[in-house]
């Protein structure tokens, strides 16, 4: 038996790695396991990038007073269309944001991490993922110069624009973040993997705008 943490479907195994009512996939599946296993039941969320299974999930088992989604052109999930990367947002507002495999196609991604920073409040927290590619990739690679037959396998996607590595997390800490847990898939119960459907090579972040120091 497995459980897709998403949409609450249970059957024996999950189709080609998707979960048959919500079409996710394991690293849509560990937004919701972050979420329960932190506790982060905030109030003012702000979603990055949202697909449907994860708006669905936000919308009703969390029930935020405020959910805004953002992304650059406006749809059916999408409220705030918007550059994260060029346009300000809502100054020391959300208590919480999600960006889960978005920030790996923004070119200027610190522009948008210190945005995202000024956007939370105080004791705010950011749960954020990026795909680590190759494997176990320690450094992030950024080459404006790379050959076109190479970019897919240097990048892993032909749409990203860098191939994150382990250390991806210290452009957080450069931007005032601090890190308060570092959620690595290999190292949760082999059962609860399984049981949820998630990948051992997926990895997640929570970092909080820590009060000021006088």
């Amino acid at each position: 038996s497995v459980k897709c943490p998403l949409c609450n479907w249970n059957g024996s195994e999950f189709l080609n790695l998707r979960c048959p009512k919500c079409n996710s996939l394991p690293r849509q599946r560990l937004v919701p396991y972050c979420m329960k296993t932190f506790n982060l039941q905030e109030k003012r969320i702000l979603h990055v990038g949202p697909n449907k299974s994860e708006y669905d999930y936000v919308l009703k088992m969390i029930n935020p007073a405020v959910y805004d989604r953002v992304a650059l052109s406006k749809n059916e999930i999408v409220n705030l269309p918007k550059d994260i990367a060029k346009n300000s947002l809502k100054q020391e507002y959300y208590d919480l944001v999600i960006i889960w495999h978005v920030l790996e196609h923004i070119k200027d991604d610190v522009k948008a991490i210190k945005n995202l920073f000024s956007s939370l409040r105080y004791g705010g927290k950011i749960l954020v993922s990026v795909p680590i590619h190759p494997k176990g990739n320690s450094k992030t690679i950024e080459d404006d110069k790379i050959d076109e037959k190479e970019y897919e396998k240097i990048y892993g996607d032909r749409h990203h624009v860098r191939s994150c590595g382990l250390d991806y997390i210290e452009r957080f800490i450069n931007a005032g973040f601090q890190l308060i847990y570092d959620v690595n898939v290999k190292n949760i119960n082999p059962k609860k993997i399984e049981y949820f459907g998630l990948s051992i090579n997926h990895i997640a972040w929570i970092c909080e705008k820590s009060e000021i120091k006088v």
